[in-house]
């Protein structure tokens, strides 16, 4: 999965006086292995920056020690609820498989329920506050760290292990006048049917929900079905298409400070628009020609007010044909594409950096 950066990259930092820097590095090197031979590997860590005060997260920045096969990493936060079971989980470095989420805390999904900090992707640096926006993080709080290894980009075939680690710089909380950052997540079905003149067993969307559950986890599965529901879509007898559209209806007022694309391989072009088709419509994002590697974030040079009641609709577009032409791809076996956290999978995800109003 996922992904873009909750804080906008290569906006000018807050005067920060007393900067301080942590580092902390993945406890034990991980040996990627995809499960039931697939070729992709979730795996998070609990990470401890031992972070001394209460602060405020002015930079954060996942630093990848395999680029070529690590395809994206989530920097979670640990709540204090799930903070145990996440001890029990890493066995002291090791950490767990963890498709869809952190899957503490009976979380089904990362876009359901997602205490993000930051995340990285290809295309992606350091990540860094604008001026007057911060990140809360309080004295002796850790991270949970998801990593995506994409095994299909090894070179020569060649895995070997891995141990990254996460950069971070802060501020003291006490006396800060910070705006707190945000994310939210707008989440499209994906219904790629094979290409016409193009067949195999996989291209029966059931044997391919099927495999999805076996080479990932079930998870997966729940997720591409549960995203149709979601976006009123017949969950059981879902429309192929290479377009895609779910609109959400906001709950609670942010302001709107930046917002990215996350798809995959198959991805064109991901659209964010407010209240579409109204008198008050904008664009939020438009992102016409998606590129898997480069998911930078755009910082809007107005931020755009939500209310209660506002849509935000989410629109993107595929062209499955390319599975027969990029090189990751056109050696696996042809498959109807749905949701999936796998880089064979695909993803329609618009991300959305914003502020309390």
């Amino acid at each position: 999965m996922l992904l873009v950066s909750l804080m906008p990259q290569g906006a000018d930092a807050a005067s920060a006086p007393k900067l301080k820097k942590y580092t902390v590095t993945m406890t034990k090197a991980h040996l990627p292995v995809a499960p039931n031979n697939g070729t992709d590997d979730y795996r998070c860590f609990l990470l401890d920056p031992k972070v001394t005060e209460d602060s405020i997260i002015r930079t954060i920045q996942f630093v990848p020690q395999r680029k070529n096969y690590v395809h994206h990493a989530i920097i979670f936060r640990v709540t204090d609820a799930d903070l145990a079971e996440a001890v029990t989980a890493d066995k002291s470095g090791t950490g767990w498989p963890c498709f869809g989420g952190t899957g503490l805390g009976g979380m089904l999904s990362s876009f359901v329920s997602s205490p993000w900090l930051s995340s990285w992707a290809p295309g992606r640096g350091k990540d860094v506050s604008p001026a007057g926006y911060g990140t809360p993080f309080k004295k002796g709080e850790r991270f949970v760290l998801q990593v995506h290894y994409n095994l299909l980009a090894a070179v020569n075939g060649k895995i070997e292990t891995d141990q990254s680690k996460i950069i971070m710089e802060t501020v003291p909380a006490k006396g800060s006048t910070v705006q707190q950052l945000q994310v939210e997540l707008f989440p499209a079905p994906v219904e790629l049917a094979c290409p016409p003149g193009i067949t195999g067993p996989l291209c029966d969307r059931k044997a391919s929900l099927i495999d999805l559950a076996a080479r990932t986890s079930t998870t997966s599965a729940f997720e591409a079905t549960g995203i149709n529901a979601l976006c009123g879509q017949n969950p059981f007898k879902p429309v192929a298409s290479t377009t895609s559209r779910c609109d959400k209806v906001i709950t609670k007022g942010f302001n709107v400070i930046a917002a990215a694309p996350h798809m995959h391989l198959l991805g064109r072009s991901l659209k964010l628009t407010l209240n579409p088709g109204t008198a008050t419509e904008q664009t939020i994002l438009n992102a016409t020609n998606y590129n898997f590697d480069d998911q930078s974030s755009t910082v809007l040079k107005t931020p755009i007010a939500v209310k209660a009641g506002d849509i935000i609709r989410v629109e993107c577009t595929f062209d499955p044909t390319l599975r027969q032409k990029i090189a990751q791809l056109k050696n696996l076996p042809p498959r109807y594409v749905t949701w999936g956290e796998g880089s064979s999978d695909e993803m329609c995800l618009g991300v959305i950096a914003a502020t309390k109003p």
